[in-house]
Order: C-alpha cells, then sequence, then structure tokens
C-alpha cells in the first residue's frame, strides 16, 4: 500500500536538549511551511501552518508544533452530530485481525483518524461500538450519545454504560484528566518521568474534541510524560482527557496522509481505530 510522506519543515526555537514542563507551550510555534505546495493545498494548510478542513458538518484543525526534542500535534475536531464520531475494528469486524491505522480509515471514508484502544492487548476489557456491547465487563472511557466524554470506575458494567448513554468505550489509559481534575497517581514516577510516543483525547464541550497525537522514541522527539500530556490539555480548556493506545501504534491520519511518524518506521497494524467524517 501506498504510504503518503509529509515533509514538514518548521519555524521553531531551541531550548536546550532537555524537554521540561515550562517547554510545553503548545500556541508558541506556529509557523509551519510546506515544501510541497500541491499537497499543502491537499491537506488544506493555512497561512499560519494549521492544517484545516471545513464542511457544514465537520470542523477540523490540527497545530503542528516542534521544540527542542519535541513534536506533536493538536488536532481540534468539531461534529455537528454524535453520529460522525465512530470506531472500526480491522477487517471490519470484532476479531483478532489486525491492519495499518491508515488501511481501516479508508475503508471506512474516514477524514481524520487515530488509533483506538487496543482491544485485542486489552483483552478483558469491555468493548461497545455503535451502542452494541461485543465484550462484557469494564473500560473507563465513554464517548455518549449526547456528545460528551466521560471516565468512570470499575463499579459499573457494560450494561450500566449502555444505560447511561455510551455510544462506545475504550480501555488503555490512565485516565489524564476527570472534570477537570488530575488523578491522584499524578506523582508517580510512571506518570511523570517517562516519555513516549502518545494519542489522547480530551473534551472541552459536547461534540467538540481534542486529540493530541505524540512523536517519540527518535532523535528529533523524545515523546511525552501523562504529565506533559495534561499540561498541554489544560491549555486548551479541556476538562475530561483520557489516554488511548500509544507507543509504535501513535498514528495521525488525515485526508489520505499519515501527518505523523509512527516509532516503529512505520504504520503498526492495530486492532481498532477511532476516526471522525461527514
Amino acid at each position: 500500500m501506498r504510504k503518503i510522506i509529509v515533509i514538514l519543515f518548521f519555524s521553531f526555537l531551541l531550548y536546550g536538549c532537555e524537554t521540561t514542563d515550562k517547554d510545553i507551550q503548545p500556541d508558541t510555534e506556529r509557523n509551519v511551511k510546506q515544501e510541497n505546495s500541491d499537497l499543502a493545498n491537499e491537506l488544506h494548510l493555512n497561512s499560519n501552518g494549521f492544517y484545516e478542513y471545513h464542511s457544514n458538518t465537520l470542523n477540523i484543525q490540527i497545530q503542528p508544533v516542534i521544540k527542542s526534542k519535541l513534536k506533536y500535534w493538536v488536532s481540534t475536531i468539531k461534529v455537528k452530530n454524535v453520529s460522525q464520531v465512530k470506531s472500526e475494528f480491522a477487517g471490519g469486524s470484532f476479531s483478532s485481525k489486525k491492519e495499518e491505522t491508515s488501511e481501516i480509515a479508508k475503508k471506512s471514508k474516514a477524514v481524520f483518524a487515530v488509533n483506538g484502544g487496543g482491544i485485542q492487548f486489552k483483552s478483558r476489557s469491555a468493548v461497545i461500538r455503535d451502542g452494541k456491547v461485543f465484550r462484557t465487563g469494564f473500560a473507563p472511557l465513554e464517548i455518549r450519545k449526547n456528545g460528551k466524554l466521560f471516565i468512570g470506575d470499575g463499579r459499573r458494567t457494560a450494561e450500566d454504560m449502555l444505560e447511561q448513554g455510551a455510544l462506545h468505550i475504550f480501555d488503555f489509559g490512565p485516565e489524564l484528566l476527570i472534570n477537570g481534575k488530575v488523578p491522584s497517581f499524578k506523582n508517580q514516577d510512571w506518570f511523570t518521568t517517562v516519555r513516549a510516543p502518545r494519542t489522547a483525547i480530551g473534551q472541552r464541550k459536547p461534540y467538540e474534541y481534542i486529540i493530541i497525537t505524540v512523536d517519540g522514541r527518535s532523535s528529533e522527539s523524545n515523546g511525552m510524560t501523562f504529565a506533559e500530556l495534561v499540561k498541554v490539555f489544560q491549555s486548551k480548556g479541556v476538562t475530561w482527557a483520557y489516554n488511548l493506545d500509544g507507543g509504535g501504534s501513535t498514528t495521525l491520519y488525515y485526508l489520505d496522509s499519515i501527518l505523523n511518524h509512527p516509532s516503529d518506521g512505520e504504520e503498526r497494524q492495530i486492532s481498532d481505530i477511532l476516526y471522525f467524517t461527514e
């Protein structure tokens, strides 16, 4: 399968070799130039270096950010109806199959997609997609029929979540923001010191979603800690945020292109995606 490589040249400031919490300032480096003007037009790259997609039902803005040893993307997606927020399994059915994010996204006619919750990795978690239960148990993150994100605890069953309006549920973790508060494990080493590629979703208000995609494990980008992810979400006014599958699975698909650089050197085959469509 042909892979489209998007080559971006960024204007950036160097603050030293190490990425610190102070460096996580997503609104400071905005100017991105696209060498291939035809591709830039195809991907709707504006003069500020943001990718933008607008229709009557779907609005997407993707802000690339590069700093010393750090590269990430902040994507804001606004939908008219929650039915435009979707998830799909590899092979089109709940099974042990795996495919690349771009393969699943193209078949699903996605405008924007990221890797999902790794349903085969979290093999004991509940799975609900489009209001249908594929596996019982528990999963913390809900995308509800009213367009809201919700993160709950293990006292709820899949049936409870359906009754409370769950459309899709995901289990990977950890939780990053719960109703504006950082979880109690925020000071633990694994939360504050380990940098890696990340994919995470957050929300400011119903029908508006913030997705952060972080490159990592490379000479260009060390990745982020969970604490640093929280800081970026907070800077965007997010009150609910959850970490999805990451590492080599982290993939950002937009208009038939992969914008980030997966840490395996190529897309990893995964079990499910989260995507947005018309």
